[in-house]
């Protein structure tokens, strides 16, 4: 994935250093140019007839969790307090924490796009993923994916644009209290962590978000605890 990210970046680069006939450039911020770059990637991809899998990934994912120091673990009482969750298990359910860590919030509240609510439905678990006849993803041996349906509504009176891709959103799964799992990034059109669109009063869109999960975990699901990290901050979301 970050060779694929930096190969995007140099064929920008060298795009941007090959046109404007003689003109000085302007500089960019290091934000700037990662839009510009993770853009590019997406179109590219998005458009490249040999994408094997169809995911376009747009911006780098950490490839592994950060551990947890053993004195920052929580202890049995605290994950007592702070666990339980109503059941959800086979192929969807609605499973979610009966009770919140102190300082989570709606998911509504944690993107705060301005007129829209954003709320999560349900889930289901699936080895595969269709999307019409165009779109087909398939989970790695041992792993299945849980897709989290959720719900864009646009509350106001006016048209609202809601451009996730920019914000770069990153959602992260807990299930059974299982480790986090970082969401798959693609450039579908309902791809939550990714929208971009004009959404009109009244009009709901359903998105969703895909995790790839071990089979095993997503088995007997009975918990689903599930975290924002966008402008480098870091936010529980209450799932109900």
């Amino acid at each position: 994935m970050k060779k694929f990210i930096k190969q995007g970046s140099v064929l920008v680069v060298a795009t941007m250093l090959l046109t404007g006939c003689g003109e000085e450039m302007v500089p960019l911020t290091e934000s700037e140019a990662m839009i510009i770059v993770n853009y590019s990637a997406g179109t590219l991809a998005k458009h490249n007839s040999h994408q094997q899998e169809g995911m376009a990934a747009v911006y780098p994912k950490e490839e592994e969790e950060e551990e947890i120091p053993a004195d920052e673990e929580k202890k049995p009482e605290e994950q007592e307090e702070n666990g339980g969750g109503q059941s959800g298990s086979g192929e969807s359910g609605t499973s979610g924490s009966e009770e919140s860590a102190p300082g989570a919030v709606t998911m509504t509240e944690a993107i705060a796009i301005p007129g829209l609510e954003f709320s999560y439905k349900d889930y289901s678990v699936s080895s595969t993923y269709k999307q019409g006849d165009y779109f087909s993803l398939d989970a790695k041996e041992g792993n299945t994916y849980v897709i989290l349906n959720v719900n864009i509504t646009n509350t106001g009176s006016e048209a609202v644009t809601c451009d996730l891709l920019g914000k770069q959103p990153i959602f992260t799964l807990k299930i059974n209290e299982e480790p986090g799992i970082k969401n798959e990034v693609s450039m579908l059109e309902n791809d939550v962590s990714t929208y971009i669109g004009a959404i009109e009063p009244g009009q709901t869109v359903a998105g969703i978000l895909i995790f790839e999960a071990p089979a095993a975990a997503a088995e007997n699901i009975s918990s689903l605890q599930l975290t924002l990290q966008m402008n480098e901050t870091t936010t529980e979301i209450i799932m109900k």
